[in-house]
């Protein structure tokens, strides 16, 4: 199996909403409403939520001063226009949840049986959407799924910039022995400089060895 992660940039909806906010939102469709997790900036939550409101209607939440979790009245289905659905299943294509939107973009993590197919399905993306491809693997293991309530209920809570450097650095080989990457490479890539990659990155690192050293230590 094969697995790759597209980013499709976004000016309105919830892409929209997290670059406003520096929030990160995960969301499990479910045709007739979707369940959202939405991590923000202190105090931005019950504006995220009103957003929330504008754009899909809420049925019911929960609210915590940088945490959404909400229940909508209707699918995302119904506001993401142009959809992925139909590139994904004209090359036999799976999307995996959830889909995620940080940094005014929608991620899409995608699942196909070879790695054709998976290269077919990016072409056909790109002709509707202004589309890169955050990372690509092959699978030897079953990807997991998880849900909004078991692992990130456990992990600190990170600025959508100090997550996606992290990443970035995890997956160009920035920890592999020998190192496989450079933060001037990752700084280039997000056209940061490098100090402030480095920042962002300490910072990660610092609050996810806490949240481990805290669990260990529990």
């Amino acid at each position: 199996m094969h697995e790759a992660i597209f980013r499709l940039a976004g000016t309105e909806g919830y892409a929209a909403l997290t670059r406003e906010f520096d929030a990160r939102l995960s969301l499990w469709c479910n045709d007739h409403s979707d369940l959202l997790q939405v991590r923000c900036s202190s105090g931005d939550a019950a504006d995220v939520l009103e957003r929330i409101d504008a754009i899909a209607g809420v049925d019911d939440a929960l609210v915590e001063e940088t945490a959404v979790v909400a229940v909508t009245d209707g699918c995302i289905k119904d506001h993401d226009t142009p959809t992925v659905d139909p590139h994904l299943d004209a090359h036999g294509c799976l999307l995996l949840p959830p889909l995620t939107y940080e940094n005014g973009a929608r991620l899409c993590r995608v699942l196909a049986l070879d790695a054709d197919r998976l290269t077919a399905c990016y072409r056909s993306l790109l002709e509707a959407f202004d589309v890169t491809v955050d990372a690509k693997r092959t699978l030897e293991v079953l990807p997991s799924v998880q849900s909004p309530f078991d692992l990130e209920r456990n992990l600190p809570e990170l600025t959508s910039r100090q997550r996606e450097v992290f990443v970035l650095a995890y997956e160009r080989g920035y920890y592999e022995l020998p190192r496989e990457t450079t933060m001037v490479d990752i700084a280039a890539t997000l056209e940061i400089d490098r100090r402030t990659a480095e920042e962002h990155r300490r910072r990660a690192e610092r609050k996810l060895l806490g949240a481990l050293a805290r669990h260990r230590l529990a």
